[in-house]
């Protein structure tokens, strides 16, 4: 592991335990070579009562979703993990009534995964969903206006991170601990 990589030092976390970034980890399954863990961050895009963002990562240094082929081990674990924390985000949405009463509904997680960085872990933020984001494909339906120049653009709200409270960043913390070791 690389010692500057912030995610290799959170995979030495345990489960409970506080990144530098405050970030919580709320699961791990497998070893260094196979593993995966999940933090749950002290940040949100939208409304801090309500939203809030998990982020999924490998234990190894695995920079692309493509070097999930080269372990079986490895893929099975990110399945069970992203299975498990889908399953937790969607019992936090219900338990929180954040979703329609009807079953058949559907509960909708984002997902968005990225390695922006050729140092950087691979890493998958999961969230529940109710924003349009550029790889939306409502985006197709947008206006489009021109600059002076004649550059196409879609006019979007801002988006910028902001921090839980203490209290539903920890109790948050706590439910998907719990949800993820009983499911």
């Amino acid at each position: 592991m690389k010692d500057e990589c912030i995610h290799c030092e959170e995979a030495k976390l345990n489960v409970g335990d506080r990144s530098v970034y405050g970030a919580i980890v709320i699961y791990k399954k497998g070893n260094e070579k196979n593993g995966w863990y999940a933090t749950l961050s002290p940040k949100t895009i939208d409304d801090v009562e309500k939203d809030f963002s998990v982020q999924l990562m490998p234990l190894s240094h695995i920079k692309h979703i493509s070097d999930l082929s080269s372990d079986e081990d490895l893929a099975k674990n990110y399945g069970l993990a992203f299975s498990k924390l889908n399953k937790a985000i969607t019992e936090l949405m219900k338990e929180e009534r954040r979703c329609l009463e009807n079953e058949e509904e559907i509960i909708r997680i984002g997902v968005y995964g990225k390695s922006k960085h050729p140092e950087e872990h691979f890493h998958i933020k999961l969230f529940p969903w109710k924003h349009s984001y550029v790889v939306d494909s409502t985006y197709e339906k947008s206006q489009v206006h021109v600059d002076k120049t004649g550059e196409k653009y879609i006019r979007l709200p801002p988006v910028r991170k902001r921090k839980l409270e203490e209290d539903r960043h920890q109790n948050l913390a706590i439910r998907l601990i719990e949800i993820c070791n009983n499911s």
